[in-house]
This record gives C-alpha cells, structure tokens and sequence, in this order.
C-alpha cells in the first residue's frame, strides 16, 4: 500500500508539471489602464440648405398688357361710360410655381391711373369666387360670367400665361358679361 500511495503522489507531482499550452511566463497582473478616449471633436451646426428662390410673376409683362388694352380703338370706346370691370388674374399655364395675383395687381393699378373703368370689389369678388370653386371644383368659363354678374361687373378681362421656351406669353380677352361677346384679345410676350 506504500507503494501505492507513492504512485499516486508521483502522479499528482507529474501532473503538475504538463506543458503550459499559453507559454512558460507566468501573466503579469496590474491594475487595467483607463479606457482610450477619442479626442472630443468639434461640433459643427449641419448645414442649412436655403431653398431655391421663388419664381416672380412677370409684372413688367402685365404692365405692357395693361397699356395695350388701353390704347385699344374697342376699350376706349367703352371707357367713357366708366364701367365697373371684373379683372381676373391670368391662369397661370407656366408649370412654375407662382402667384399670378400680383400681375393681375399691377395691371389694375395700372388700368385705374389712366383709364375710365372702376373695378369690381376685390373682397366681393374673392368670396364670390372661393364659393363658386368649391360648389363646382374649378372655375369655368359660365361660372366666371356668373362670378362677373354677381359683383356688379359689366365686362371681364381675364387670360393665361404660358411658358413658349425662354419667353412667358400672356394674352388677355376683354368680354361683355351681358351679351357674352369678346370685345378685345390682345397678347405680349417678354423673356424670362
């Protein structure tokens, strides 16, 4: 039994010195580093794109309507007897994305220093109109002589724009409301 025991201490002995799979040295023990920290960058507002500048109804273009219509044999006929008129800004056929208002704007303005028409009430004429747009889903040409006779308006001059290459096309049309019938049509172009 001796020799057993001293077997089994061999063995233990033995055992103890197998090949260290991770090498001979022994790992050194310390206490851990502090973690790298990246260096703080700095912080930088993203960038504000500013939108593209809006395109601007051509007001110059409107003005030289304005005093085409006026210079016209068949309006200045009419304008002696002062009548009311119902001035609808152009619809605006461009594909871009402006206000024909201020045309319609500078061209009354314009029609009103030198010519003998007065003009429709604009808040009359801006009820009148939004009312009709929503019972019928659009304006067409026998709701605007509707919209005309409403106000008080004997005539209407309304029109389109239109984009024809580097150039905008406005023509306007002059009509009795009473009798439907065109008075004037006259049309400017000027470049973009």
């Amino acid at each position: 039994m001796k020799m057993r025991s001293l077997l089994v201490l061999g063995a233990l002995v033995l055992g103890g010195c197998v090949v260290n799979p991770y090498g001979g040295t022994q790992a050194p023990v310390s206490e851990p580093k502090p973690p790298v920290s990246q260096p703080e960058k700095p912080v930088t507002e993203p960038e504000v794109v500013k939108p593209a500048p809006k395109p601007v109804a051509p007001t110059g273009l409107a003005l030289a309507m304005a005093d085409a219509f006026l210079k016209a044999p068949e309006v200045q006929a009419l304008a002696g007897s002062n009548p009311v008129l119902l001035l609808m800004p152009p619809q605006n056929g461009t594909g871009e994305p402006f206000n024909t208002q201020p045309m319609a704007v500078a061209m009354s303005q314009r029609i009103q220093q030198h010519g003998g028409f007065s003009f429709a009430d604009p808040g009359q004429v801006a009820a009148i109109t939004s009312q009709l747009e929503y019972q019928q889903g659009g304006m067409n040409p026998a709701s605007l002589v509707r919209l005309g006779r409403q106000t008080g308006a004997g005539y209407m001059l309304y029109g389109d724009l239109v984009s024809e290459g580097s150039r905008y096309r406005l023509a306007m049309s002059l009509m009795d409301l009473k009798s439907g019938e065109l008075l004037w049509n006259g049309s400017r172009t000027a470049s973009r």
